[in-house]
């Protein structure tokens, strides 16, 4: 019997199924392998081993064939789902009433379940047909990781299908599908900025590098060549140049704060002009290989667990980052790790409203870009190394692997090793010994990190949303003292043992775990021998009695590891922003393979 293609609607269920269940497994332990022990390795039929889920309120058992099981949470998932009644009796059923059935289940969701559902599942199908709207008109990001390293903005538009670990990993509250074909990274289509022209008292702005925000703006416009002679005229005449993103200056024109200032003349809309700027992985964070700058704008969205808006107090976190870099800090930071660069937001310019206040819907933030021209160094975003395929186990990684193995006429496992170990060294080194030994937090999650390539080897580590950037109290006093004019206490503070937590998550689960998973279920190593290279690393850093161990000792020894609550925050729709106080809260355990004997 010949075997039915799949359909793109298939693929994208797939593809949501694996997300949501990871996310799911990671915060309810009611489920279990079928048969577990021995018995997770499939039965004498051949059958894979299976995933039960217990549904007692629905009176079914929901059971999904995993024909990977791994100790990082990077489980390999085969639909279609089965739902087994107290008979034995089983049906197939799809991912859309498997997904209903689990967020309707008390046992899972708790007893106000049933009144946050409708809201959660609408996500989840929204996200769904998102990613099935990527497959069918996306252009293949594929080609570049198979044949060559990719540029910049080629990496950012690779990921297609979103956060791996989160029920809903392409919900785009607000954005029509039309909306993401115009804006969204993985579709690859430019836009022009919308420029507003506004009066010097209606803007508030700071910076940190003796460049005053407006005169990076007006860099902006030096910059490009297409910008239209109104906005020029409008700079030299005195305005403030306020570069938009068209989604949200159409959105903005209907604020009544911003209809006043606009009738009054402190705002002119002055239209799109200039060269064409893209989306990243971000999708609110900008990129022209014109400009000298990045732009990270306001979007009147939310996106997975929040809306994207831009808080003042943000701004002066990147800010004060910039300048704690830019000192003795920073140089010593850079000397030891040559290969190290961070993206900084040295400025913003945001719009105020008739009383004075700063508008947040109207903030954008300056970020370096250090791959301006046509000849920038080759580099991908992390998470789309990492992203998994429709199939399970491919992934672009697996893509570069086998890439270097093919020119190199090299074994394609042993290739895989000697990548991760380099990897470890470029990547995961820098960011911990910066925490160990500066007591600096980068939230270094796979949207963060950006590998630069040679070869498609690691070569660099790019860092960016310094907004994000916390400080260890531990380390308070020196930092004080060796950057007596840098506020540290305008940052993120968390002690030495809460850090350890936030960036095991950050750096080990989110992306180290990632990539370990990517490769493994390519089948290009097993995850055993990429985890004892990991522990390996850590045993030398300690070695080496860096100021503070207490990140390096937390993830030798605990016997669980923190990762955040994905798919309950986002099931009782919390905004991550301004809902949660305490960025620890959320979090729950899952076994630490490191603290294990790993061969």
């Amino acid at each position: 019997m010949m075997e039915t293609r799949p359909t793109s609607t298939d693929i994208a269920a797939r593809i949501s199924a694996r997300a949501f269940l990871l996310g799911l497994l990671r915060e309810w332990d009611g489920w279990t392998f079928e048969g577990d022990g021995a018995a997770a390795a499939g039965d004498s039929a051949g059958r894979a081993p299976r995933i039960l889920l217990p549904l007692p309120s629905h009176g079914v058992t929901l059971a999904v064939a995993a024909p990977h099981r791994s100790d990082v949470g990077c489980h390999g998932f085969r639909p279609p789902f089965s739902e087994i009644r107290p008979s034995g009796a089983e049906r197939a059923i799809p991912f859309t009433l498997a997904a209903t059935l689990i967020a309707t289940e008390p046992s899972i969701t708790g007893a106000a379940g049933a009144d946050r559902a409708p809201t959660f599942l609408a996500r989840v199908f929204d996200s769904m047909a998102n990613i099935d709207d990527v497959i069918r008109h996306a252009p293949d990001r594929t080609v570049p990781f198979t044949a060559r390293d990719p540029d910049f903005i080629e990496g950012e538009q690779a990921l297609r299908h979103g956060h791996a670990v989160h029920p809903t990993p392409r919900s785009r509250d607000e954005f029509t599908m039309e909306d993401s074909r115009r804006f969204a990274a993985e579709y690859g289509a430019g836009f022009q900025l919308r420029w507003w022209a506004v009066a010097p008292e209606h803007i508030a702005h700071a910076a940190s590098r003796g460049v005053p925000a407006p005169a990076m703006a007006r860099d902006l416009l030096a910059s490009d060549g297409a910008v239209s002679d109104a906005v020029i005229a409008a700079e030299r005449a005195g305005r403030v140049i306020l570069p938009m993103h068209p989604w949200q200056a159409a959105r903005l024109a209907l604020d009544a704060d911003v209809e006043r200032l606009m009738r009054a003349g402190a705002v002119a809309d002055l239209g799109a002009s200039g060269a064409p700027w893209f989306a990243t992985s971000s999708l609110r964070s900008i990129y022209a290989p014109h400009a000298p700058w990045m732009l990270k704008t306001s979007l009147s969205l939310r996106l997975t667990n929040s809306r994207r808006l831009i808080e003042p107090h943000e701004c002066i976190r990147g800010l004060e980052i910039d300048r704690l870099l830019a000192g003795p800090v920073g140089q010593e930071i850079f000397a030891r790790f040559p290969q190290f660069r961070v993206m900084g937001e040295p400025a913003f310019l945001a719009l105020r409203d008739a009383a004075g206040n700063i508008l947040r819907a109207a903030i954008m933030v300056f970020r370096d870009n250090p791959f301006r021209g046509a000849a920038t160094t080759p580099a991908t975003v992390l998470a789309a190394l990492a992203e998994i395929g429709g199939d399970g186990r491919d992934s672009r990684l697996a893509r570069l692997v086998a890439r270097i193995a093919r020119e190199g006429g090299a074994d394609p496992r042993r290739i895989a090793l000697a990548w991760f170990d380099r990897f470890l060294s470029v990547v995961v080194a820098p960011l911990i010994t910066v925490q160990a030994d500066y007591g600096l937090l980068f939230g270094a999650h796979q949207q963060n990190i950006v590998v630069g390539l040679a070869n498609g080897w690691p070569d660099a580590l790019y860092f960016r949303d310094c907004q994000g950037t916390g400080y260890v109290s531990e380390f308070l006093p020196e930092l004080a003292r060796l950057a007596p004019d840098v506020n540290v206490r305008a940052g993120h503070i968390f002690s030495s043992a809460e850090a350890a937590r936030l960036a095991g998550y950050y750096l080990i689960v989110n992306s180290v775990f990632a990539v370990i998973g990517a490769l493994a279920l390519a089948g290009l190593a097993a995850e055993r021998p990429l985890l004892a290279a990991l522990r390996g690393l850590l045993l030398r850093l300690r070695a080496a009695s860096p100021r503070d161990p207490a990140l390096i000792d937390y993830l030798l020894t605990s016997p669980t590891l923190e990762s955040k609550g994905n798919f309950m925050i986002c099931f009782r729709n919390l905004n991550e922003n301004t809902d949660v106080t305490d960025p620890l809260a959320g979090y729950v355990a899952m076994a630490n393979p490191l603290a294990e004997a790993v061969a």
